[in-house]
């Protein structure tokens, strides 16, 4: 959650005798979420490139053992990008995915702020980007293809034929078409799929 008092001059914390600097530019974070979905990478390889991307002085920690990794990576998500990797998740319906709609998000911060994304790469914090995502209005053409995904089909007998059937032709065109293989990829299961690794690793030492 973003607060007005918060301050983004530098994402750090301390780590033993380390001070460790974490690269919060949305496009990293993006970068780090598509990391997790791709399957050529094994799930055990993860952690260790999450870490690297995340953070600046990854070279004095690449060393430490896996589990520390591990417990690492759970704290920098926790801490700073707000997710609790050991709660609880429920499997939500998909409404959006930032690969297959960056043209839209691109072209909705552009003609909604004014704002060019890539040339805010490595500028804009994840937050401030979340922020503005959430908020762009309901013209922009993110949210038009967001409202239309999370749209109820009306009945035939709630309103006009025409507009019925352009609904759903609308949902048809925009639906995030999702296969066994892309909910396998999901982020959040993904997630769940390391604890597993994490603990397989843990026997075998």
């Amino acid at each position: 959650m973003l607060r007005l008092t918060d301050t983004f001059d530098e994402d750090c914390f301390e780590y033993g005798e380390l001070i460790l600097h974490v690269d919060m530019s949305f496009d990293n974070i993006l970068f780090l979420f598509e990391m997790f979905d791709d399957t050529t990478f094994y799930e055990n390889e993860k952690i260790p490139l999450a870490l690297e991307m995340l953070i600046d002085e990854y070279d004095q920690i690449k060393d430490i053992p896996f589990d520390e990794k591990f417990a690492l990576f759970k704290y920098v998500m926790n801490e700073f990008l707000e997710i609790d990797l050991d709660a609880e998740k429920e499997q939500e319906k998909k409404i959006m995915d930032f690969t297959k709609d960056a043209e839209l998000i691109y072209a909705s911060f552009f003609s909604v702020y004014h704002i060019d994304l890539f040339e805010m790469q490595g500028k804009l914090h994840w937050h401030k980007f979340n922020a503005l995502l959430t908020n762009l209005n309901d013209e922009s053409p993110f949210k038009q293809v967001v409202g239309y995904r999370t749209m109820k089909v009306p009945k035939s007998q709630e309103g006009d034929d025409e507009y019925r059937k352009h609904v759903i032709k609308m949902k048809q065109i925009h639906a995030l078409e999702q296969s066994e293989e892309e909910q396998a990829a999901n982020i959040n299961k993904a997630f769940s799929e390391l604890e597993n690794v994490f603990k397989g690793v843990k026997r075998d030492v």
